[in-house]
């Protein structure tokens, strides 16, 4: 199961973007040209990065704390609540912190599949680039780059809450 959470690293985005497009051009589901496809692609190329995150949270945790709580009457819902999921929070923070930061730079897909109603960050940035306006690329890659700080600040902050002192 491992070998195959990982084949979406082994795809270069452009082909990604582009098997999406034929993909959700042929099924008569209506997302291509909307948010939702940029982000299932996201989601398709950065899952296996979410997914080592948590996986190495995972290995951390012993057996015998979800057979203590069992043991003690726990339900698989309480023991997955009230021991796995608390173990674990720190993991899932840092995987989704990863995913959201590799997330907004990525162009190979988007420039594929964005359209006039869903242009993302660095859709603009490139076509601001590409259109001559430095200033503005200039402006808008620190606005980027402040975002980003922001949200991993706010992600060490909320690691930290839940138990984690450093990230």
């Amino acid at each position: 199961m491992d070998i195959v959470t990982f084949l979406p690293i082994t795809i270069p985005g452009i082909v990604l973007g582009v098997s999406l497009i034929w993909v959700y051009l042929i099924l008569p589901i209506p997302i291509y040209g909307t948010i939702w496809i940029l982000l299932l692609a996201y989601i398709t190329r950065y899952m296996p990065y979410g997914i080592r995150t948590n996986s190495a949270s995972m290995i951390q945790i012993h057996d015998e704390l979800e057979e203590a709580a069992v043991i003690s009457g726990g339900s698989w819902l309480q023991t997955f609540r009230r021991v796995t999921l608390p173990l674990l929070k720190p993991g899932l923070i840092a995987g989704f912190t990863y995913v959201v930061v590799v997330s907004f730079r990525e162009l190979s897909s988007s420039i594929l599949l964005y359209s006039s109603k869903s242009i993302v960050l660095s859709i603009l940035i490139f076509d601001l680039w590409d259109g001559g306006q430095f200033p503005i690329v200039s402006a808008l890659s620190v606005l980027m780059i402040a975002i980003l700080i922001v949200i991993v600040a706010l992600a060490s902050r909320l690691s930290a809450f839940f138990g984690v002192r450093s990230v």
